[in-house]
């Protein structure tokens, strides 16, 4: 666990989801630079990585988790952020979600076993076939 302050010297990237910048990617200049200068802390609190977080940093958590509204520009942009993250992920999860990997199960204990021909009871029409075959 580090102190906040480590985290506020970092600039946020994501440049699986916003390879040209956050301002081309949907954000305003001034949330693109919101997210940039705090993108880091956010992402450590939401890891509780973070030492001495403060009330407001408590309180996004809580607009992460949809327990408060946004108040904050901060809040706000983070918001936006991530639903236009979301938006991303859901239209192309070829590129962002992992394939599922293909199942393995066991085989069926029917399944192992050879099949044997199952005796079944005779009706007249199989004595009948069987009769004219025989003679």
């Amino acid at each position: 666990m580090l102190p906040r302050e480590h985290y506020l010297k970092q600039t946020f990237q994501d440049a699986v989801n916003f390879p040209e910048g956050f301002e081309k990617g949907g954000l305003s200049d001034v949330q693109a630079r919101l997210i940039r200068k705090q993108g880091v802390l956010i992402n450590a609190l939401m890891q509780e990585e973070v030492s001495d977080p403060t009330n407001e940093d408590q309180h996004i958590l809580k607009v992460i988790a949809n327990q408060s509204a946004p108040k904050s520009p901060v809040e706000q942009a983070w918001v936006k952020y991530l639903a236009i993250v979301k938006t991303r992920q859901a239209s192309s999860p070829a590129k962002t979600k992992a394939k599922p990997k293909a199942k393995t199960t066991e085989p069926k204990e029917a399944e192992t076993k050879p099949k044997v021909a199952e005796a079944k009871p005779a009706t007249k029409a199989t004595r009948k076939a069987a009769k004219t075959e025989a003679g």
